[in-house]
């Protein structure tokens, strides 16, 4: 097998059907190569395991990873080359107990290319005008429903400074100041918050909450004026708070500076990958606009059936 052209061929393809992640894992002799699209998983392919040693190695070799390592889980980015042009991959590998890899690949977008696709209709603009506190406003949803996307889209219409940081970069965005954590320089989540404070951003973008000292310090930025987002993950827009709260063991503090969540899905219709959207906004801690997740949902089953008869 020629290893490069397989690569290649593999991202285009995905590419070409729309697939938001590529999947290989070990099994008895061979690897298995799956793909996902909104919420519907297949497999594309086996290949030998010698064959899937080498494409993952490739890989982590494009993403500046560590080759050897193959039992510490490791994290890298990088835009992979095609004809015409260049695709944005973060990539994600673990080992398992028999020091066997697997490799999760995202294919990640510039903000504007499918941004209908992976945003409501209308929502980023009645986002937009719903902002109008400093404090922090949570983006959730399952793994690729599109939070970083929405919450790219929105920010791109603040006026002033907008820091990221992100672990990695997802979305390359020049008109940003996108920072990126790195473990090696003892450049975490905590001490790149406290120097962008001083940098007076007007937006502050945190990549994603993922544990207590991270959900800490969202709070601390949001406390101390400014605007931040980030994004999280929940089962619910009820369930928002509560996660928030497990991780940050916090909660005055995050009913003080908590003005706004969103939440939303991706739901594949007719093929076609679709949003639905739903939010809370608060002013002084008393709700001012909520717009329940399943009130979007059975409005969006409305307007697709009715289509559907219409058709």
């Amino acid at each position: 097998m020629d290893i490069a052209k397989f690569s290649g061929d593999l991202i285009r393809l995905a590419l070409e059907h729309g697939w938001q992640d590529i999947s290989f894992y070990p099994e008895e002799n061979h690897y298995k190569i799956t793909y996902r699209k909104a919420n519907h998983s297949g497999l594309f392919k086996k290949v030998s395991f010698a064959d899937g040693c080498k494409i993952i190695g490739r890989f982590k070799y494009l993403g500046e990873m560590d080759v050897g390592e193959d039992r510490r889980g490791q994290l890298g980015s990088f835009s992979y080359k095609l004809e015409g042009c260049q695709q944005r991959l973060r990539l994600t590998t673990v080992g398992d107990y028999r020091q066997r890899e697997s490799l999760a690949i995202r294919l990640l977008f510039q903000r504007g290319v499918q941004v209908s696709q992976y945003a409501p209709k209308k929502l980023p603009h009645i986002l937009k005008e719903a902002i109008c506190e400093r404090g922090l406003y949570l983006f959730c949803g399952p793994v690729g429903s599109g939070k970083t996307t929405l919450m790219y889209e929105i920010a791109s219409q603040f006026k002033g400074q907008v820091i990221t940081i992100e672990d990695p970069v997802e979305i390359e965005e020049p008109l940003f100041l996108q920072l990126q954590i790195n473990q090696k320089i003892d450049q975490d989540y905590d001490a790149l918050i406290e120097l962008t404070l001083r940098h007076h951003p007007d937006l502050l973008i945190i990549g994603e909450i993922r544990n207590r000292l991270t959900a800490q310090a969202a709070i601390r930025a949001a406390l101390t004026g400014h605007f931040v987002f980030a994004t999280l993950h929940a089962r619910s827009l009820a369930n928002i708070t509560t996660r928030m709260n497990e991780l940050s063991q916090n909660p005055f503090d995050l009913k003080e500076c908590l003005q706004g969540s969103v939440y939303q899905e991706m739901f594949l219709k007719q093929g076609e990958p679709t949003v639905v959207g739903g939010y809370q906004f608060y002013k002084q801690q008393q709700m001012i606009l909520d717009y329940p997740f399943e009130k979007a949902l059975a409005a969006y089953d409305k307007e697709w059936k009715n289509g559907k008869k219409k058709a």
